[in-house]
C-alpha cells in the first residue's frame, strides 16, 4: 500500500515577516513526503524544490528557537516557524522545524527567541525517517 502524505511545512506564516523570510519558507514548504508501507516495511520518499534539491550553501531563514538539550549554552537548537507549531510542544499537529548545528553556542535560555539564520542547508535522504532538512554551520545574522 503507498500513502502519500503532503507535509505543510510552515502551518502558520509569519504575521509580521519581510519578504525574504516568507520565501524561505515557502521553498521548505515545497518539500513532498510520502510515506511507503507494505506488509513487512516503512520506508519514506521525499521529494525536493530544485533551489534545495542539491543542498544550498548559504541558506537564509528566520523563524523561532527552541534549544535541544539542557546545556547551559547551546549549538543545536530546532528552528520553527510559529512557536504555536513547535513540534516539542505536545501537539503532533506541526509544522516545520529545522534542526540546526549553530558555528558558535548560543545560551540555551534564548529558547523561543526570533533569529535569522545562515548556514548550510543539507537535505535529508535517509528512507528511514521523516526528517527532510538539516542546517550546519549556522550563524546568527539578526533577530
Amino acid at each position: 500500500m503507498r500513502r502519500s502524505t503532503a507535509l505543510s511545512l510552515t502551518a502558520l506564516p509569519l504575521a509580521a515577516t519581510a519578504q525574504a523570510d516568507t520565501a524561505a519558507w515557502h521553498i521548505l514548504d515545497q518539500i513532498e513526503v510520502t510515506e511507503v508501507e507494505t506488509a513487512d516495511s516503512w520506508s519514506v520518499v521525499k521529494s525536493y524544490p530544485p533551489e534545495i534539491a542539491g543542498g544550498a550553501p548559504d541558506f537564509e531563514i528566520t523563524g523561532y528557537l527552541v534549544p535541544v538539550g539542557w546545556e547551559a549554552e547551546t549549538r543545536d537548537f530546532m528552528l520553527v516557524s510559529d512557536l504555536g507549531q513547535c513540534p516539542f510542544c505536545g501537539s503532533g499537529d506541526h509544522g516545520t522545524a529545522i534542526e540546526v548545528r549553530l558555528a558558535d553556542p548560543l545560551p540555551a535560555a534564548e529558547e523561543g527567541r526570533r533569529a535569522t539564520l545562515r548556514g548550510a542547508l543539507h537535505p535529508v535522504r535517509d528512507a528511514d525517517t521523516m526528517q527532510a532538512v538539516v542546517m550546519t554551520d549556522a550563524v546568527l545574522v539578526g533577530s
